[in-house]
Order: C-alpha cells, then sequence, then structure tokens
C-alpha cells in the first residue's frame, strides 16, 4: 500500500469533514424551527472546526490518526464540549473588556468637558462605587492640565499674555481643576516665601488626602517657577471672585 503524503492526508480529512458538515446540515433543515435553533452552536462550532482543518496545517502523525475517524467532526465535538470552559471564560473576559473600554471611553469624554467637575475621593472609594472609570478618567484629565500649564506658562510669562493664557487654560480645563492641581505646590510649600500668604490660606482649602504613609497626588508638583504659579495661582483667585460677583447673592434681585 502506497503511503499517502501529509497533504493527501489534509486533503482527505477535510473533504471527509466537508461532506459530514454537509449531510448534517441537509438534516437539520428537515428539523422544527425549535430544533434547528438549538442546534445552532453545534453548526458554529462544527463550521470553525471545519475552517480549522482548512486554513491549519497538522503534523502528518496527527493527520494519520485523525483520517482513522469515520465521523471526525462529530468526534472532535463532543470532544470540545468537555473543554468548552475556557471558551466561556474567553467570552466572559470579551464582554467584561467590552464593557470596561465603553466605560472608559464614556468617562473620558465626560471629563474633557470642562463643566465637568474632578472626581473627589480616593481610589479606592472610586472602587467600591463601580466608579474606577471616573476616577482615573478625571486623573488623567488633570495630569493633561497640569502638563499644558508646564509647557506654556514660561512662553505666556515672556511674552507677557499671562491673563490670556491662564484664562484660555481654565477655559479648556475648568477653573476648579485648573486651582486644584496649582493648589497642590502651594500647600505643599507652605515655607517658600515666594508664594503669597493670600495664595497659601486660598489653597489650604484643598484635601489632598496626604498621610504620613503616602501621599497620592504627589505627581502633581509642577515644574514651574515658583513666581509664575504664585501668579497663575491668584489670577485664577482673580477669575473666581469676578464669578462670584456676577451671581445675584440670596438676598439681591437678578436683574
Amino acid at each position: 500500500m502506497t503511503e499517502e503524503t501529509k497533504e493527501q492526508l489534509a486533503q482527505q480529512l477535510y473533504d471527509r469533514a466537508s461532506r459530514e458538515l454537509d449531510a448534517y446540515l441537509a438534516n437539520l433543515k428537515t428539523q422544527t424551527p425549535d430544533q434547528i435553533i438549538d442546534r445552532a452552536y453545534e453548526v458554529s462550532v462544527k463550521q470553525d472546526m471545519l475552517m480549522v482543518l482548512d486554513e491549519h496545517e497538522f503534523p502528518q502523525h496527527e493527520l494519520e490518526e485523525l483520517c482513522k475517524l469515520e465521523h471526525p467532526l462529530d468526534v472532535i465535538y463532543n470532544d470540545w464540549l468537555h473543554q468548552d470552559d475556557s471558551r466561556m471564560e474567553e467570552l466572559h473576559r470579551t464582554i467584561q473588556d467590552y464593557a470596561v473600554q465603553r466605560l472608559r471611553d464614556q468617562a473620558e469624554r465626560l471629563h474633557a468637558d470642562p463643566k465637568t467637575p474632578r472626581y473627589e475621593g480616593l481610589y479606592s472609594d472610586a472602587i467600591k462605587r463601580g466608579e474606577a472609570c471616573l476616577y482615573r478618567a478625571s486623573r488623567s484629565r488633570d495630569a493633561l492640565c497640569l502638563d499644558t500649564f508646564d509647557k506654556g506658562v514660561s512662553d505666556a510669562n515672556e511674552n507677557r499674555a499671562m491673563r490670556p493664557f491662564i484664562r484660555k487654560w481654565a477655559e479648556d480645563f475648568g477653573h476648579d481643576r485648573c486651582k486644584f492641581v496649582l493648589g497642590y505646590t502651594v500647600q505643599r510649600a507652605d515655607w517658600d516665601t515666594r508664594y503669597s500668604p493670600k495664595a497659601k490660606q486660598d489653597a489650604q482649602q484643598y484635601d489632598y488626602h496626604i498621610t504620613k504613609d503616602r501621599d497620592p497626588y504627589s505627581g502633581y508638583c509642577t515644574n514651574a517657577h515658583p513666581c509664575l504659579v504664585n501668579c497663575a495661582y491668584e489670577l485664577l483667585m482673580e477669575q473666581e471672585r469676578g464669578r462670584q460677583k456676577q451671581t445675584p447673592q440670596k438676598n439681591e434681585m437678578e436683574r
């Protein structure tokens, strides 16, 4: 008996599996709609198996063993059913990853709006509330806010354009976020006389959750010169006073 080549064995196995699937589908067409729906998973898996036989190479000794099977798809499918847990876990991860990515995208779009307030609280709090994506998006926006300040403040000062620079910065990232990120540097350097007493006092309003063991906002320290930071912070305070004047007091009649 002539020994068959690897290619011949692969073609023989594929042809046998293809005929088996065609016969299975032909028989399925005679079944009721409910029976067809019940077999939908089996059809999908067997079609995938036939595709694997067509597109992937197998060692000759494996092909020889598989060619001994009269109904290769049926035998392999039944074996697959006992190992399907891994596929279910993979599907679970896929679904979960998709849901998390949607939440991340939504959170990033939300915090890209300068009107959206910063996420308050620690990461541990966000985890408990199921709001980790909101926390990360807010922190990411904080980092971009500070980076934008660091990259532009020196040029703004040299061009004598600090006021319009700070105004545009606050418009892009939100006034409160800008004050918060600069407030960390001011608050942590209360010994530095280059920061004005009123700036130091104002920065004390922010809780950065600093303890003896941890400082969750240590990355918020700006690299800009303290005099420029102080100037920017005071301009933000000035903007804040302007906003408060525009808001009618409770005992004042709106016009």
